[in-house]
């Protein structure tokens, strides 16, 4: 009898090879099989019993066939012109911080930063809640002025 011969196309010609060769092509084809394609696309199984039909999902997808099934995607990021004016932003409220004495500035940074109430840093200053009120309400309009005057 004679032995089965292996050959494998590479290159549109076939060649001859071993069967421990062939064996082992084969397996890591199918193997690229698998992560290019297998993992990437659904498919549909129909139950011989039940005759029902389903859906397995794929465990992967790619970003061209999400696109071609119109699938949205949320934007993670701001967009160059957000980030540049949010850049902006940040640049003038450290101008304007700068611009505060030591005691407007612990303030604010007790209300805005330490979230403290009116009423929780009056008890830490000793001063009514009414004051601080006052207090934070003049370093505000400051702030305001200072904004008003960069734009």
């Amino acid at each position: 009898m004679k032995e089965k011969e292996f050959y494998l196309s590479i290159g549109g010609k076939s060649i001859k090879v071993s069967e421990e060769v062939y064996r082992e092509y084969m397996h890591f084809e199918r193997k690229e099989r698998y992560f290019t394609k297998d993992l990437k696309e659904e498919r549909v199984v129909l139950d011989k019993k039940t005759k029902e039909m389903r859906i397995i999902p794929s465990r992967e997808d790619s970003y061209e066939r999400l696109l071609a099934k119109s699938q949205q995607f949320a934007a993670l990021d701001k967009s160059p012109e957000e980030q540049f004016l949010h850049a902006l932003l940040l640049k003038q409220l450290e101008e304007a911080l700068h611009n505060l004495s030591t005691d407007e500035l612990a303030l604010i940074y007790a209300l805005f930063y330490q979230e403290l109430t009116e009423k929780q840093l009056g008890e830490v200053l000793n001063i009514s809640k009414t004051a601080v009120n006052k207090r934070k309400s003049k370093i505000l309009r400051k702030l305001r002025k200072f904004f008003k005057n960069f734009s």
